[in-house]
């Protein structure tokens, strides 16, 4: 039997019965014993067993990001990435550099703007896409990925004029004269998508690997990701991903199935739960509603710097609880995109009609960003878990403030409050919107602002939560979203030895410590897939 021993660190076990120790013996990629280096040595030193001396540094049980979109993030390395630019001219500028190098007719794809970081808060329009790319189809995604900007190239190549009309489940922004802005919101942005040439399965493929890497690089031993759209087939991702397994590329993955692929996902003899422990399936993801920074998030009450608008429904309720009986009906729990509260009082409607089945993984509120103290009670009475992403507080306060209704200003990015009502919540980064670096959302968990302003005392500061929540919610708290707990998210004997290895302590009393470390190696299953 394989026997490996990781001794001589500063290991966090998150086991009540163990909280601290300095080792640990491996058995086929299963922690076997934990203690001190001369128990773990004196009971398993024997010749013929590896050995890893850790040299003081800390470890903790492997860190699991709760939501992201890893193909998404791979993308976004081979794109037109605007995510640091801080004005429409400075976008503009950066758009026309990249139309003039691209041949005439082939699309100019960017990521990730953010007009709210602007000094005047205006997406850019149709005609200022034109001026720079009268040749090249423009579609430019806000960091929300619910919002495009393109030009009149991009909607000539989709086939939209102005007399289409808007689908069911999206819009074409239009002006008082109904003239089209070039803003997409929604699926509507589909059409748009179907007409850019598709990208080769080498392609797909080396976006994630190239992802994957970078996952692994900072620390995060296993990702729960939802790849579907962008894969494009149920084969697709499963040949992808069991690749790259093949090649040696040590990622726990754990995939949402987005709903549309549910039909050939079960033609397909697929489950919850299919898979190993390399590459399992979990809940069909659904959309209830879109984003807070392009306003379609919905909202019970109007948006205080819109009036006009509460946001947006992608489906009316009854439509969302037929997608939610599908999913019933396929054994499968849920996973819903929900921002406003509006959207998530929507999705509690829909689950407390079809309730999970006893002994099921819990259902999935993805993002649970405004809320209310009603909507957080009954979400403690369902089995449900939260994926939340600390790190938008740094990305959007300030102007979140101002959006928001004052009344909703409490509960909203609330995960202190969800925390305390033992309502189980996975952290996640939804990378390619956020970074992938966990120490990051552990940071915004903590601090509740952004890294440069160490003066701060951060939006909504009750909210916060200690270091060993923060942690928690990116270890325990990823796995009891997946119905993963028996397998991993704390370091003790029959889990499996996956360790994510640092080279400071990520519990001390100065969170900005945290900006500064390191990730010295990443263990999965017992084997370094990430050393420096």
């Amino acid at each position: 039997m394989k026997k490996h021993i990781y001794y001589n660190g500063n290991i966090v076990t998150l086991d009540p019965s163990l909280p601290r120790a300095e080792a640990l013996l491996v058995e086929e990629g299963r922690v076997a014993a934990v203690g001190s280096t001369e128990e773990i040595l004196l009971q398993a030193g024997q010749a013929g067993v590896t050995r890893t001396d850790l040299e003081g540094a800390y470890v903790y049980p492997g860190l699991t990001d709760s939501h992201l979109h890893l193909m998404g993030h791979g993308i976004k390395l081979s794109l037109l990435d605007l995510s640091d630019i801080r004005s429409k001219e400075e976008l503009l500028r950066e758009v026309g550099k990249r139309a003039r190098a691209t041949p005439e007719g082939k699309w100019v794809l960017g990521l990730n703007w953010d007009e709210n970081r602007f000094p005047t808060p205006e997406p850019p329009t149709r005609q200022e896409l034109d001026r720079i790319a009268p040749h090249q189809p423009v579609m430019l995604t806000r960091v929300c990925h619910h919002v495009q900007a393109v030009n009149t190239a991009a909607f000539e190549a989709a086939g939209i004029s102005r007399e289409t009309p808007d689908p069911p489940d999206g819009t074409f922004g239009r002006d008082e004269r109904g003239e089209l802005t070039g803003l997409v919101y929604e699926n509507a942005s589909q059409v748009f998508m179907a007409a850019v040439p598709p990208r080769t399965l080498a392609e797909r493929k080396e976006w994630t690997r190239v992802a994957a890497r970078e996952a692994l690089a900072k620390g995060l031993t296993g990702v729960h990701t939802e790849d579907l759209r962008s894969a494009e087939s149920v084969d697709a991702l499963i040949h992808i991903y069991r690749g790259l397994i093949e090649e040696g590329t040590r990622l726990r993955t754990h995939h949402l199935v987005y709903h549309p692929y549910l039909p050939s996902f079960r033609e397909a003899g697929l489950a919850f739960g299919s898979g190993d422990h390399w590459f399992r399936f979990g809940a069909v993801k659904l959309f209830a509603d879109g984003s807070f920074g392009g306003r379609t998030a919905l909202l019970s009450c109007p948006y205080a710097d819109d009036p006009s608008t509460c946001g947006f429904a992608v489906h009316e309720q009854e439509k969302l609880e037929a997608l939610v009986q599908e999913a019933r009906e396929a054994g499968m729990p849920v996973a819903v995109h929900a921002i406003g509260d509006g959207a998530a009082d929507q999705v509690l409607q829909a689950l407390e009609k079809h309730p999970l089945p006893t002994g099921a993984a819990p259902d999935r509120l993805i993002h649970g960003q405004v809320l209310r103290r009603d909507l957080l009670d009954r979400m403690a009475r369902l089995p449900l878990a939260v994926d939340v992403q600390p790190r938008f507080v740094a990305s959007d306060f300030p102007w979140a403030a101002d959006r928001l209704p004052a009344a909703l200003l409490p509960t909203s990015y609330a995960w202190k409050s969800i925390v305390q009502r033992g309502i189980p919540a996975g952290g996640g980064s939804d990378a390619p919107i956020e970074p992938i670096d966990p120490l990051l959302g552990i940071h915004a968990a903590v601090t509740r602002r952004p890294p440069e302003a160490a003066d701060h005392p951060g939006y909504i500061p009750e909210q916060k939560l200690t270091p060993y929540e923060a942690l928690w919610i990116y270890t325990v708290g990823s796995a009891l979203a997946a119905g993963e707990e028996t397998e991993r998210g704390r370091l003790q004997p029959g889990k499996y030895a996956d360790l994510s290895v640092f080279d400071r302590d990520l519990l001390s009393g100065d969170p900005d410590a945290l900006l500064e470390a390191k990730a010295l190696m990443t263990v999965v299953n017992g084997t370094v897939a990430y050393r420096v």
